[in-house]
């Protein structure tokens, strides 16, 4: 729906739909635009009939990962006499990404009945809803549906009158990227340091308190009631390219475009339609230069590729990037990308949380190499040490942070290395030789 923006008549509106509309923030507002019928239907199936029909839905992980939501429910083994937990990762920390606080602050009820559903599909009595201690409106908004749904007896421990045990719990966190991390969630949850855990163990196996547990995004699970209200079919029609990517998708847009905010589109979606039409093109009297598709810690996109791009999983991949959170960044042609690249390694580096050798030297080095290069004080030579320190940094740590700084600085030295380039040239080039300084003064004398 392209919130603040009215509605794009190419927008498939599904989670989007109610955005805007206060009287869908409260229960019966909620209720009476179709609420919680979807729980009182998963409440009546066996937790398999569910994990089964998201399964056959194609729904991917909305966080990133996109990895198949049924499957890792599945991998919750059922009658295996430990507690079972559910996290819902609201922390929403990747820079450009701005959809999930959306959901939370118009529709929380649409997140809580997703909560439960997957909680009773999974077989767990608890749920987390892990907030970004930030989101100050997005946890009051799903503290008090929280507290409206244990009012009406959705919630408790007796679920809508199904015998079933249902309890969800708003936790703040407190503002840490790393905390996105599935596992550093878990931990700051415990109220540990907020590091990630080696894997394996898997959280299926070890996750909250040690007990088997799921991680899902808020995206992922405020799709859940709509695939069980509508059916599996219905969801993976939603789809105009590759069948492995189905249903729609929050995509957040922000930097050098004419109308920012939030848009719902069906997998594979056009991109160049995405951008200049939806989106309305760059400012007046520019054009685009770059865009980081999937939050920043993916690939950076040149124009070409990316209007060459079908929004899905697969689409972005052909194009040398990643879908990742949707988190559209886009960059006109009076950027400089070197001091964009320089931006996002010093976010990372700041956000490092030091535990592993590669993650914290990397980001640090990297930072300081490209703010001497963007100050007029770096050197060719530069570049190579910076794609040296990028490959070291990528899949050599317990999590992909160092990942997500290597790919927009690698991605941008590879497609824009001209500006790097020019900024060195121009240091080089704007002092005097000291031999001819001496000549002149000798000459002025």
């Amino acid at each position: 729906m392209g919130y603040p923006h009215k509605t794009h008549p190419r927008e498939t509106a599904v989670l989007s739909k109610h955005f805007g509309e206060p009287e869908a923030r409260s229960l019966d507002g909620w209720k009476k635009r179709g609420g919680y019928r979807a729980l009182e239907q998963a409440l009546a199936t066996p937790p398999a009939g569910i994990v089964d029909v998201v399964k056959a839905s194609g729904l991917r992980g909305r966080g990133g990962a996109g990895f198949p939501t049924g499957l890792k429910w599945s991998f919750m083994k059922p009658g295996d006499g430990k507690p079972h937990y559910l996290c819902c990762n609201a922390d929403e920390s990747e820079p450009g990404t701005f959809k999930d606080r959306e959901i939370m602050r118009w529709t929380p009820h649409a997140l809580v009945e997703g909560c439960a559903i997957a909680a009773h599909a999974i077989g767990a009595e608890t749920t987390y809803v892990y907030i970004r201690g930030e989101f100050t409106e997005p946890i009051e908004r799903m503290e008090r549906a929280v507290a409206e749904a244990y009012a009406a007896g959705i919630l408790g421990t007796n679920a809508m009158g199904s015998g079933t045990r249902l309890e969800v719990h708003v936790h703040k966190g407190a503002g840490a990227y790393i905390c996105g991390e599935e596992t550093a969630l878990m931990n700051s949850l415990e109220g540990k340091r907020g590091n990630p855990r080696i894997k394996p163990p898997f959280p299926a196996v070890s996750g909250v308190f040690g007990q088997p547990t799921t991680v899902n995004n808020v995206e992922t699970l405020a799709a859940v009631p709509h695939i069980l209200t509508n059916g599996a079919e219905w969801y993976k029609a939603m789809s105009l390219s590759n069948p492995k990517s189905t249903g729609t998708k929050l995509f957040s847009v922000c930097g050098n475009v004419a109308r920012p905010g939030n848009y719902e589109i069906v997998m594979g979606f056009p991109f160049k339609d995405f951008l200049y039409d939806l989106c309305g093109g760059p400012p007046p009297g520019r054009r685009f230069k770059a865009v980081i598709p999937g939050g920043s810690s993916v690939p950076i996109q040149t124009r070409e590729e990316a209007e060459a791009t079908l929004m899905d999983y697969e689409g972005f991949v052909a194009q040398g990037t990643q879908l990742g959170s949707g988190g559209v960044i886009v960059f006109d042609d009076a950027q400089s990308m070197p001091r964009m690249v320089a931006r996002l390694a010093r976010f990372y580096a700041h956000e490092s949380c030091a535990q592993c050798t590669q993650c914290r030297e990397g980001t640090a080095w990297t930072t300081k190499i490209l703010e001497r290069i963007v100050a007029g004080q770096g050197t060719f030579e530069d570049l190579d040490t910076l794609l040296e320190i990028a490959d070291n940094m990528t899949g050599k740590t317990i999590c992909v942070l160092s990942d997500s700084c290597a790919a927009p600085v690698v991605s941008g030295i590879q497609k824009f290395r001209h500006e790097f380039e020019a900024l060195i040239t121009g240091k080089r080039s704007s002092k005097v030789p000291t031999a001819a300084i001496t000549t002149r003064v000798g000459a002025g004398a």
